[in-house]
């Protein structure tokens, strides 16, 4: 087995990360939306006089949730309160000002390539075992080819917290 520095295990288990990453992002968004998009057509049905019948239970409930105010409403209430004040907030806030932000940039070099052992070391790390990591695998990596982000070659980038 190739020796390889702490860094170098760190870089290939960060491309194996992000590569992970994306195909099981990419199946959490669906999923969401899948979701979201059932509950509202078993709201629909339920507001048509649907009934769920004695197998499952569906029901509609209203529920006052205390909620704090957006920002913009914030602004806006202070605005009512003081508009002089407000104006001059306003034109705080529509300051532009640059930021300097640090990034991580990395990746595999040109001629290399991640082994099977570096995406089953993280997705182990994700909690999966090792055979759910080995089964998994090829299905994840094969999703990910198809998103079409997933060359372990391209240049990378992460922000950094500001320190």
């Amino acid at each position: 087995m190739v020796e390889r520095t702490e860094i170098e295990t760190n870089v290939r288990c960060l491309v194996a990360t992000d590569i992970i990453f994306r195909p099981l992002s990419s199946l959490g968004g669906k999923a969401e939306r899948r979701r979201d998009k059932i509950a509202g057509d078993i709201s629909d049905l339920i507001r048509h006089g649907y009934e769920p019948g004695e197998r499952v239970f569906a029901k509609i409930e209203k529920r006052d949730d205390e909620k704090a105010r957006t920002l913009r409403e914030g602004i806006d209430a202070f605005k009512r309160e003081h508009p002089r004040y407000g104006e001059l907030l306003e034109g705080m806030i529509a300051q532009k000002r640059v930021k300097s932000n640090r990034y991580l940039v990395f990746g595999v070099s040109s001629g290399y390539n991640l082994g099977r052992e570096d995406y089953i070391r993280i997705m182990k790390d994700f909690g999966f075992g090792e055979e759910a990591a080995c089964a998994m695998y090829p299905h994840l990596k094969e999703v990910s080819d198809k998103l079409g982000k997933a060359s372990e070659n391209a240049e990378r980038s992460i922000l950094l917290p500001n320190k």
